[in-house]
C-alpha cells in the first residue's frame, strides 16, 4: 500500500537544447510550466493479481490515523469479496512508516499482519520503483478537465495492466530484500535508523 499525488496537469521535464551564443549575450528566456493546483491523493492497495482497492482524497484533506483505519476496514471487505481464498489464509500488509500508517491496532483488528519497512527506503516499496513511476510516466503532460477526469485515466491505466505486471513488481521486492539482507546483514538493518538504498549494491 502507498500513496501519491495525481495532478490535473503535471509537466514533463525537458532538457533545454544547447545553443551557441556569445559570452556577452543574455541567456535565452524559458517559459515556466508548473504543476496544476488541482490534485487528489491516490491510496492504492494491490497484490500479485492486480489492484484490490483505490481511494482518492481531495487536496484540502489529510490522511490521518482515523482515515487510514477506515481504509483498512474497506480493504478487509474488498479482500473478502475479491480474494476470498487468500483472505482466509492470512494477509501480509506492506506499507511505509508514515504516521498515519502506524495504526497497528486497526490493522490487527482487520486480521492483517504488518511487514516491517525500513525508514527512508523507497527501493524496498514496490509502488515507488514499479507502480507509481510507470503510472506517472503515462499521464505526464496530459491535461485533465477536473479530478474526475484524472481519476478515470488512472483507473483505466490500472485495468490495462496484465497480472504479470503486478506479480513481477512484488517479486522484485523479495529480490531487493534478499539482496539488502545479504549485503548489509539483517541485524544491522533492523537496528540502524539510517537510510538503506539498493541503488549501489
Amino acid at each position: 500500500m502507498d500513496e501519491t499525488w495525481i495532478f490535473q496537469f503535471d509537466p514533463k521535464p525537458k532538457s533545454a537544447p544547447m545553443h551557441r551564443r556569445r559570452p556577452s549575450s543574455p541567456p535565452p528566456k524559458k517559459a515556466k510550466v508548473t504543476q496544476s493546483s488541482g490534485k487528489v491523493m491516490l491510496s492504492c492497495f494491490c497484490d500479485c493479481d492486480g489492484i484490490i482497492m483505490t481511494d482518492y482524497m481531495e487536496k484540502a484533506k489529510t490522511v490521518t490515523g482515523e482515515y487510514y483505519s477506515g481504509l483498512l476496514k474497506r480493504l478487509r471487505s474488498e479482500l473478502a469479496r475479491r480474494r476470498r481464498g487468500k483472505f482466509r489464509s492470512g494477509v501480509l500488509l506492506l506499507h511505509d512508516n508514515a504516521p498515519a500508517h502506524r495504526a497497528r491496532q486497526a490493522a490487527e483488528r482487520c486480521g492483517f499482519k504488518i511487514l516491517p519497512h525500513l525508514p527512508y527506503s523507497p527501493d524496498l516499496a514496490p509502488s515507488d520503483f514499479c507502480l507509481f513511476p510507470n503510472l506517472k510516466k503515462s499521464i505526464k503532460r496530459r491535461r485533465f478537465e477536473d479530478s474526475t477526469d484524472a481519476i478515470t485515466a488512472v483507473e483505466a491505466w490500472f485495468q490495462a495492466k496484465s497480472d504479470t505486471f503486478y506479480s513481477q513488481g512484488l517479486l522484485k521486492v523479495k529480490e531487493r530484500w534478499e539482496k539488502c539482507v545479504t549485503q548489509l546483514g539483517a541485524k544491522d538493518i533492523l537496528n540502524s535508523p539510517r537510510r538503506y538504498s539498493l541503488a549501489g549494491l
